[in-house]
């Protein structure tokens, strides 16, 4: 595949991760979800708020480096190869610990079963396409 090929679909890639990061703003928050935390030490509390808030900001951050630097990131150079690797570690990552969540009984529409198989599709897909542009042959 050319390069053409791959610049466009990191550009759309780059799109998607800005839709996810828009679309976990519609998403139902957990019954009971303010009463929980109230419960926790402040320390938990703080960090369950600002680990939702690092995870919205590397989806925004790898979006519009995908978007606005897709050329660049399909060039092959050292530092390109670092941030695609970065990008597919971070989507690998989240590919594993979705499941650990357990939260398939929490999704009680179809909508919300389709979005949430629709996520660990697009964790397979991102880590999968930048960890192939982190390792492929120069």
């Amino acid at each position: 595949m050319d390069d053409t090929f791959w610049i466009n679909g990191v550009r759309a890639a780059g799109a998607f991760h800005l839709l996810t990061a828009v679309l976990a703003h519609f998403t139902p928050v957990p019954p009971g979800w303010d009463e929980n935390l109230a419960r926790l030490p402040d320390i938990h509390r703080r960090f369950a708020i600002a680990q939702n808030g690092f995870i919205g900001g590397v989806m925004v951050f790898a979006g519009l480096v995908s978007l606005f630097a897709a050329r660049e990131l399909v060039s092959g150079t050292a530092l390109a190869r670092l941030g695609c690797g970065g990008i597919a570690l971070w989507w690998g990552g989240r590919l594993v610990v979705l499941p650990w969540l357990r939260v398939w009984p929490e999704l009680r529409t179809r909508p919300l079963r389709a979005g949430f198989a629709l996520l660990h599709a697009e964790c397979a897909a991102f880590a999968m396409a930048y960890g192939w542009l982190a390792l492929r042959p120069a």
